[in-house]
């Protein structure tokens, strides 16, 4: 398996309310859509504090980045004041798990 890596350029927030009344639960309550070139290539969902975090997961070239709240606002420096910022996700050889992987921000060194 290869490494799958992009560039975000852009982004949208979406922080949700809490659904008493309904008949669904939400697991996470902040998410942020990336987007390289016009188009969503990831998803970062915030689990609700208390939540256990799920695992991350690549599906359809789409990278799926679960952390837990006290995470939101980390990233959200990094996509506000880092320039580039990228988001991958790794597969780890794992023979119980045959699709795992990990999923991550970086950035470029400084020169």
């Amino acid at each position: 398996m290869v490494k799958t890596s992009y560039k975000i350029d852009n982004y949208a927030v979406k922080i949700f309310g809490n659904d008493s009344k309904g008949s669904r639960t939400r697991w996470g309550d902040r998410c942020i859509q990336l987007f390289s070139e016009g188009k969503e290539i990831a998803q970062a969902v915030f689990a609700k504090p208390g939540q256990e975090v799920l695992e991350p997961y690549l599906k359809e070239e789409k990278i799926y980045y679960f952390a837990a709240s006290d995470q939101f606002v980390d990233v959200m420096y990094l996509l506000r004041n880092e320039k580039p910022v990228y988001i991958a996700w790794e597969p780890v050889h794992d023979p119980k798990e045959p699709d795992d992987g990990d999923a991550f921000f970086y950035t470029e060194a400084k020169k």
